[in-house]
C-alpha cells in the first residue's frame, strides 16, 4: 500500500509572479491580435497595428521586470515568477527581432 505524505505549509505564489504571467498574456492576445489586423489588411494596417504592438512590447518589458522582482521574495512559491520571465523574455526578443527586421 502506498503512503502519502501530506506537507502543510504558508506559502503563496508572488503578487508580482502572478502580475507578470497576467501581463505575459496580455502581450500574447495583443500580438495575436496585431498578426490578425496585419494579416487581414494584407501589411496595410497602419497606426492602430503599431500601436497594439508598442503597447504588447511595453507590456513584455514591464512583466519581466516585475518577475525578475518576484525572485526576491522569500517562503514563496517561484513557479508564477518563472513563467512570466520565460513568456515575457520570449515575447520581448521577438517584438525585438520584429522592429530590427523593420528598420
Amino acid at each position: 500500500m502506498a503512503r502519502r505524505s501530506y506537507k502543510f505549509t504558508d506559502k503563496k505564489h508572488t503578487r508580482q509572479g502572478l502580475v507578470s504571467l497576467a501581463l505575459a498574456t496580455a502581450s500574447i492576445i495583443l500580438t495575436a491580435v496585431c498578426l490578425m489586423m496585419a494579416y487581414r489588411m494584407s501589411g496595410e494596417a497602419g497606426s492602430m497595428v503599431g500601436l497594439l504592438g508598442i503597447l504588447s512590447f511595453l507590456a513584455s518589458i514591464t512583466g519581466f521586470v516585475l518577475a525578475v522582482r518576484g525572485f526576491q521574495e522569500e517562503d514563496v512559491y517561484y513557479l508564477t515568477s518563472q513563467v512570466g520571465a520565460v513568456l515575457n523574455g520570449v515575447l520581448f526578443i521577438g517584438w525585438v527581432l520584429v522592429c530590427m527586421i523593420g528598420m
